[in-house]
């Protein structure tokens, strides 16, 4: 939202079509963030996400159908940004500077997951469906596979119940925690 502020008028008028839907979506599911700082999820409007988007509502129905498919949106990427933690070997097998990441993440986008949680849609996004182990692991059976089946459960319920209790543990100390619960249950 504040980059097209930020924007001269010949600037808005050069940007692509792609561009310039890309900064209207991202206005909109900013706008609805910023909303949600206010007022629950159920009782924001298209309306008001408009207004505060600094978009006509014609632009926000060109690029969704309702205000959840924001919030898809919004999920989305969350998980995708998620999702890049576990790509590559950035990590080197260690486990507790990846864990150390993903709480700090978690910490830094509090009022973004807090939206999702509350909406109920990150938890069947994240949490129902397929795994991160689904799409790393083939698809054999073996007891290394539900060591890390186990594993991956209770770091998503130790996750859940961090945030939901306000994170007042730091993300030190969860790293550690959940990297030494990690190592018990594989260890077995």
């Amino acid at each position: 939202m504040d980059k097209i502020r930020n924007m001269s008028n010949e600037d808005l008028l050069r940007l692509s079509n792609e561009e310039s839907k890309k900064i209207t979506r991202e206005s909109i599911v900013t706008a609805l963030v910023l909303l949600f700082a206010d007022k629950p999820y159920e009782k924001i409007t298209v309306t008001e996400i408009v207004k505060k988007a600094g978009v006509s509502r014609t632009a926000f129905y060109r690029n969704f159908n309702t205000k959840e498919d924001v919030l898809r949106e919004l999920s989305q990427s969350i998980i995708d940004e998620l999702n890049w933690f576990f790509t590559g070997d950035k990590y080197n097998g260690d486990g507790k500077a990846l864990l150390l990441d993903i709480f700090n993440y978690i910490k830094s986008n509090k009022r973004t997951i807090s939206l999702l949680f509350n909406s109920k849609q990150i938890v069947y996004e994240i949490l129902g469906g397929k795994t991160y182990l689904d799409s790393v692991m083939p698809e054999d059976i073996s007891s290394e596979y539900y060591s890390l089946v186990a594993t991956e459960t209770v770091l998503k319920k130790i996750i859940i119940e961090w945030f939901n209790r306000g994170m007042k543990e730091t993300t030190e100390y969860m790293a550690d925690y959940c990297s030494e619960i990690s190592r018990r249950i594989i260890k077995g």
